[in-house]
């Protein structure tokens, strides 16, 4: 399948310095990274014992999948991140090297579905979710999971959330990665509003400095109608209607 099409009915995204949508158009515009040192945003809609366990890319993920979910009923949730909970995973890898015993609870928030998990505990909201990982493609592959489920219960909605945090030192200097955590989270529905069609032919793997789905939100922000992103392969966008 070459061409997948779906509507956006909800936005929503957050990171450091960035919680509205004024934030993020400014962010856009300008083309700059986030401020330098700035508060991290509120995380209202997850229980404080939960949040003290968290690690702050699930907090964020977790934090706009419950936004949106309060606005929507949703039917099936797709969580993407290209490395997951990298920063909690190296630090269980290293406190096992060094003869500790694997923590139960460091194990349970290390997962890829961490953060998955985590939020329908936190809303109390039994939803079917999935978790993907597929490097570079990660958030549009996540797209493509939720137009297949579009495709068969056209009446519903789907929550994705792409999320991902900037790597440790040892990983940096071989996989560019962002400079802070972010989340971004949509409701889709289906419809013909948004088509992304995928090259056939792979490309030679880029590294942009945008993570995929942060580089379609600068576009979309920005009101751009037709854009490429690349990743293993090229994904090109039309936006037809908003």
């Amino acid at each position: 399948m070459s061409s997948i099409h779906f509507n956006i009915t909800e936005i929503h995204a957050l990171s450091p310095g960035l919680e509205n949508k004024s934030d993020w158009m400014a962010w856009a515009l300008q083309k700059s990274p986030p401020p330098q040192n700035p508060d991290f945003p509120a995380i209202a809609l997850v229980p404080p014992a939960m949040r003290r366990r968290m690690s702050n890319l699930s907090k964020l993920a977790v934090q706009v999948a419950a936004e949106l979910s309060e606005k929507e009923e949703i039917h099936y949730t797709v969580f993407s991140s290209k490395h997951g909970e990298i920063q909690r995973t190296l630090a269980l890898l290293l406190s096992v090297l060094s003869g500790d015993d694997a923590s139960p609870i460091a194990f349970s928030q290390s997962v890829h579905n961490t953060a998955a998990g985590l939020f329908t505990i936190a809303t109390k909201k039994a939803i079917p979710a999935n978790s993907i990982a597929a490097g570079e493609d990660s958030f549009h592959c996540a797209l493509l999971d939720a137009f297949l489920y579009l495709h068969d219960h056209p009446e519903h909605r789907v929550l994705v959330i792409d999320f991902d945090d900037s790597l440790p030192d040892i990983y940096r200097h071989h996989v560019p990665s962002p400079d802070a955590p972010y989340a971004i989270g949509m409701v889709l529905s289906a419809g013909r509003d948004i088509e992304i069609t995928r090259q056939a032919q792979k490309i030679t793997p880029t590294y942009p400095k945008l993570p995929q789905s942060l580089s379609f939100y600068s576009s979309w922000l920005t009101e751009i109608r037709a854009f490429s992103i690349a990743g293993r392969t090229q994904w090109d966008w039309k936006i037809h209607r908003r």
